[in-house]
């Protein structure tokens, strides 16, 4: 048996679906030299260019139908340490005391679609355009991501769904056709965020935003800042929202040959002695044990988990299983 089909058996016999694709991609990568010695033809996978669609492998057409994931999906079950029982906004004042349960269920669902693909912006010429900036593919996409807590704990108060936040969005990608380490693409958004409430319960905002995509081997890196569109004082539920869910973020992320994946966000409100949300998130390969979903933990600490607690501070600790890849 030649060395490279002792390479392809060894692949085929690992179990788990996460090692044993990256052990395919990683002899995907090599070939013999002239002199027989392996050279790399290409970078590791890049888990940007595969989330965004950026590689000249994925530049195929795509349908309104090919959702691929966006943010982590996830179930968790989570403690928090100081749960916010009566929150409150400086437009629609206190709310009356809540019993709350300091567990409860949280759970998101997040997804993407394309709207208008690279061929279409291409083809009318826009692509071209921009090509002397580095672009080397343009791309709008339609976002969504849910997320709610649901206080299934609290037999003694009917098990209420705390909070539900929705956010849908609207992102123009460019691509730089970077392969290797290094930049990869910028995102301008447009997103919407409500609890989708009335009256003293009533949270949202409106953003338009900027996001820069680096990667070095499996580090990944999303740079982003916003801008809130103002609202009438008659219709802000929270004016002050920006100085406790912060006007920007970076997503560090990190996935091991072996499928681990740990993820870190920080949001801050760019001011001084601000305010800040820390959320860090590890999961497992895909385990068949779990029906190939990942086992899923995260810790947060900070102010905004919740739009409810935009400017509440607590500590939360949630383990669960979240799905596909993030």
């Amino acid at each position: 048996m030649s060395g490279a089909q002792e390479e392809v058996s060894r692949c085929a016999k690992l179990e788990n679906t996460d090692a044993r694709l990256a052990c395919y991609d990683d002899l995907a990568r090599a070939t013999a030299s002239p002199s027989g010695e392996a050279i790399e033809l290409s970078p590791t996978p890049s888990h940007l260019s595969d989330a965004w669609k950026l590689g000249a492998k994925q530049g195929g057409p795509r349908r309104l139908t090919d959702i691929v994931g966006y943010q982590p999906t996830y179930i968790i079950s989570r403690w928090s340490s100081r749960p916010n029982t009566q929150p409150s906004s400086p437009a629609r004042g206190t709310l009356a005391p809540q019993d709350l349960d300091r567990n409860e269920l949280k759970f998101q669902v997040s997804f993407k679609t394309e709207l208008v693909s690279r061929q279409a912006f291409s083809e009318i010429g826009v692509t071209p355009l921009l090509a002397w900036i580095g672009v080397d593919s343009v791309r709008l996409w339609f976002g969504f991501t849910q997320r709610v807590n649901w206080q299934v704990y609290n037999g003694g108060n009917s098990r209420p769904i705390r909070e539900t936040n929705y956010e849908p969005e609207a992102i123009l990608t460019f691509g730089t056709g970077n392969e290797g380490d290094g930049f990869k693409l910028v995102n301008l958004g447009m997103s919407h965020q409500s609890n989708g409430r009335i009256g003293a319960e009533s949270r949202g905002w409106d953003r338009a935003y900027a996001q820069g995509g680096w990667e070095w081997d499996r580090l990944s890196l999303l740079a982003r800042a916003w801008y809130r569109i103002p609202q009438s004082a008659k219709y802000d539920d929270n004016p002050d929202i920006t100085d406790y869910s912060g006007r920007g973020e970076l997503v560090t992320r990190y996935q091991t040959a072996g499928g681990y994946v740990a993820a870190l966000l920080v949001r801050h409100s760019l001011r001084p002695h601000g305010r800040a949300l820390v959320q860090l998130d590890w999961a497992t390969p895909l385990l068949d044990s779990l029906g190939a979903a990942r086992l899923h933990v995260q810790l947060s600490s900070g102010y905004g988990e919740t739009l409810i607690d935009y400017n509440h501070r607590q500590t939360t600790i949630g383990v669960g299983v979240s799905f596909g890849n993030w």
